[in-house]
């Protein structure tokens, strides 16, 4: 099933370098109606959150040209963005696990499963 965004669906920023992931999780995105903004990095990210925030749930690759995605959603953070985020990784550490629980923030493995994590990001969702 296909739906169309409209203003008044949920927002959803995805940050992930990669263009063929980025490309495939905005069309998943796309496809149960979000409004989708894409960014291939940290300093992007930043910018649209800035320019074209508030959104509704963050996606965010850890392995991000700029900075790693655990840094940049502590950067977000502290600029005040309380949106949920799901960490997408591979093989993620102890230490990325805690840091990312700290912030609230699910982690989402690699190969991504595209029902696991829009699972969680409508559970993310539903919790605000």
């Amino acid at each position: 099933m296909s739906f169309t965004a409209t203003a008044s669906s949920p927002a959803l920023l995805i940050v992930d370098d990669d263009p063929d992931v980025l490309r495939a999780l905005g069309f998943m995105a796309d496809t149960r109606g979000f409004r989708v903004d894409r960014c291939t990095s940290a300093e992007e990210a930043l910018a649209a959150s800035a320019a074209r925030g508030p959104f509704d749930c963050m996606i965010i690759d850890e392995k991000l040209p700029d900075q790693p995605g655990i840094d940049l959603l502590e950067g977000l953070r502290g600029r005040g963005v309380p949106a949920p985020a799901v960490l997408i990784t591979t093989a993620p550490s102890a230490h990325l696990r805690r840091r990312a629980a700290a912030l609230g923030a699910p982690i989402v493995e690699k190969p991504l499963l595209d029902e696991a994590l829009f699972t969680e990001v409508l559970r993310l969702l539903r919790r605000d």
